[in-house]
């Protein structure tokens, strides 16, 4: 899946769980959190040209690392957003983004 749709559909999820008030912020976490699963196309190889396709859409969709993946977004996205929410808020919105990263690339080829 294009990473637009990714993070339309993060952001939805994210807005659908916000507080009125942090309907914004959630929309920014929703959006750039699932985008992060697609990050292992950067594990590359001299030797295997092919590693990336063989990695991709592996341990970073998996529903075990959904939590794992979602602590390493809010950890990005803490500095930025510090002073306007808290973690906690941050790490929720990141988990239910995250969350749609495997399952709508389930619906590709």
């Amino acid at each position: 899946m294009d990473i637009i749709t990714q993070g339309l559909m993060g952001a939805t999820v994210a807005q659908a769980g916000a507080k009125p008030k942090e309907v914004r912020l959630a929309t920014l976490v929703g959006f750039g959190a699932p985008l992060l699963a697609d990050a292992d196309v950067l594990i590359r190889s001299t030797e295997d040209p092919l590693l990336f396709l063989e990695n991709h859409r592996h341990f970073t969709h998996a529903l075990f690392f959904i939590p794992a993946g979602a602590l390493l977004a809010s950890l990005l996205l803490w500095p930025f957003l510090r002073k306007q929410l808290g973690f906690k808020r941050i790490y929720f919105y990141a988990l239910l983004a995250y969350a749609t990263a495997g399952f709508l690339d389930a619906c590709t080829s």
